[in-house]
């Protein structure tokens, strides 16, 4: 009976739509991958299937919505949502300490990270974070490509 529970309990986890959280830059800027750019990644992920919880930094009035939050609120907020994830996807094109801080926390948790960024800017990209155990690094041109890697990604 118990091993016939454990069989209906892996089918219904098994059916359950992935939980991602999406991190990219927010107040580090967006020089190098506009905001609107960034909107459409977490578009791409649910277009795959897989359900995102952490939308917040897509959104046309963050700064606004974040700004009402205190430091610690937002960071135990995040925090909470990368504990309920299946899988970080973390654009990293735009540098920021705090999306370097959510894959550390992402690896110590046992959280399988994929990191994307536009391949123009390879040669900047943080050779810490592309050599870390745990993390997945793919460059992409456009989000064709990007569609591509994440879809790979998931599928292993």
């Amino acid at each position: 009976m118990l091993f016939r529970s454990y069989i209906v309990y892996l089918m219904l986890i098994m059916k359950q739509p992935k939980r991602v959280f999406f991190s990219s830059s927010m107040r580090g800027g967006y020089r190098r991958l506009a905001q609107g750019e960034l909107r459409k990644i977490p578009d791409i992920i649910e277009d795959l299937g897989l359900v995102v919880i952490s939308r917040h930094q897509t959104s046309e009035n963050f700064m606004e919505i974040e700004s009402q939050l205190t430091d610690k609120e937002i960071h135990d907020r995040d925090y909470q949502w990368l504990k309920e994830a299946d899988l970080v996807i973390a654009e990293i094109t735009n540098p920021s300490l705090g999306v370097g801080a959510e894959i550390a926390d992402a690896v110590n948790l046992g959280i399988p990270v994929l990191c994307v960024y536009k391949r123009e800017y390879e040669d900047v990209m943080s050779a810490y974070i592309r050599g870390k155990t745990g993390v997945v690094c793919r460059a992409y041109i456009d989000h064709k490509e990007l569609r591509e890697i994440i879809r790979e990604f998931v599928l292993c």
